[in-house]
């Protein structure tokens, strides 16, 4: 019954890989050359900064690293450099949960006041609500200065104590890093660990992950890049901060080459029945992905052409999903376009129209963004958006068309998020 709970998170983590014939016989060197040909558009406009790394069942067959790991210092990135992995950890919190249930120290259907006497509501969520992002539990518990001070598993859960659920318990699914959080506090109770210690001992050295840590242990980490984002005259420090608020759901930096060697360790059954069986999909495919503060990271392995690719960055762009998409398919064998030059060019606009625009908009239940105007630079929280048109923005961080979509009253009524053949509409919810 366990496993068959646990099992339930992988269609709300797993993204199914798209599948790609058996890889056809080629040189790596051939493969190499195709490979940095589609990349070569982005690199010159520089949209790529990271590391990539490309397998073919257990051989590596490309690994390279691009752009710099520090603007400042003039330090390159390298594949040893580590990068935040964003929600990437929330894998990692999962085997430490399945390590820990197989050795019965917690169940999922464990109430959360076992282990937090004190939270409000507590008998009513379970260890598997925090799981499945069904507790209620916002996304975000945070402040801004929240944000920028260190935080603990323990501070995590005071906080999201004193947040108001945004549902009842059970009742829905709303993705909360937050509720991730309370349950990397909920392991640390079971087990009389740190989340660190135990990030270590059920994850880290099974796998000889010697180049990854948890950011919350303070500690000076050899090697971190730096991120950035776009702004309208190029590049940006991202904003001072501290990702340990994100304990247990992304505070952890580490390597492609890392992250590679994690997935083997799930495939082989390093971490166990229970592990394997929550974030393996039925055909054997994997698909992670994470972002936070300006980092990037996915960790894909496609089990129908058993090609692996996994990228880890400091600067978020569209080039990334773009690349997510494409590389895989090139190491398949398939014939994959150079990718068509991207136009990053802006539209004057009025300033006294680009405010009208700025406010609250809802991305899902629990997570707003809020749009500003600063000296003629528009922002999407920390995401610069170019204007195209009068109502229309180009967003660098992920090639998306943003239409503003105005009411009958003449004031703005949502914006459309256009990404490809999808939109995602984000009503505002204050001006």
């Amino acid at each position: 019954m366990r496993k068959t709970i646990l099992c339930m998170f992988v269609l709300c983590f797993v993204l199914m890989a798209s599948v790609f014939p058996r890889p056809l016989p080629a040189a790596d060197n051939e493969l190499e050359e195709r490979i940095d040909a589609y990349l070569t558009p982005y690199l010159k406009i520089g949209h790529l900064s990271g590391t990539i790394l490309v397998a073919i069942g257990n051989e590596i067959i490309y690994h390279r690293s691009f752009g710099l790991a520090d603007h400042e210092l003039d330090v390159a990135n390298t594949t040893r450099t580590r990068f935040g992995v964003g929600s990437v950890n929330k894998p990692m919190t999962i085997v430490i949960l399945a390590r820990l249930v197989e050795a019965g120290k917690l169940a999922l259907s464990d109430r959360l006041s076992v282990y937090a006497p004190d939270f409000p509501r507590g008998r009513e969520i379970t260890v598997e609500h925090l799981l499945n992002h069904s507790s209620g539990i916002a996304h975000r518990v945070t402040s801004e200065l929240d944000e920028t001070q260190p935080q603990t598993a323990a501070s995590m859960l005071a906080l999201a104590a004193k947040s108001e659920l945004v549902f009842e318990p059970g009742s829905e699914n709303v993705y909360s890093s937050a509720g991730f959080s309370v349950l990397a506090r909920v392991l640390e109770v079971a087990s009389g660990e740190s989340y660190s210690a135990l990030l270590d001992r059920y994850v880290l050295v099974p796998a000889a992950m010697a180049d990854t840590s948890d950011v919350g242990s303070r500690e000076i980490m050899k090697g971190r890049a730096k991120a950035y984002f776009f702004d309208s005259a190029g590049i940006v420090n991202a904003p001072p901060g501290d990702i340990s608020y994100l304990v247990g759901a992304g505070s952890v930096f580490s390597t492609p080459a890392d992250l590679y060697a994690m997935q083997q360790a799930l495939s082989s059954g390093e971490y166990g029945e229970l592990a394997s069986t929550a974030l393996i999909s039925e055909n054997g495919s994997l698909g992670w992905n994470g972002s936070a503060a300006g980092y990037r990271t996915f960790a894909d392995y496609h089990a129908e052409s058993s090609v692996s690719l996994i990228m880890a960055t400091n600067l978020t762009s569209g080039a990334i999903d773009r690349i997510r998409e494409a590389v895989p398919a090139i190491a398949a064998g398939v014939d994959v376009p150079v990718p068509a030059a991207i136009n990053t060019g802006s539209f004057d606009v009025e300033a006294s129209v680009l405010e009208s625009y700025e406010g609250l908009y809802q991305l899902r239940p629990g997570r707003n963004l809020q749009l500003r105007v600063t000296e003629g630079r528009v922002t999407m929280d920390d995401w610069l958006l170019i204007p195209v048109a009068p109502a229309t923005f180009f967003s660098p961080q992920d090639y998306a068309e943003i239409i503003v979509v105005m009411g009958q009253d003449g004031l703005v009524e949502r914006l459309d998020w256009k990404i490809g053949d999808n939109v995602y509409p984000l009503p505002r919810i204050e001006p």
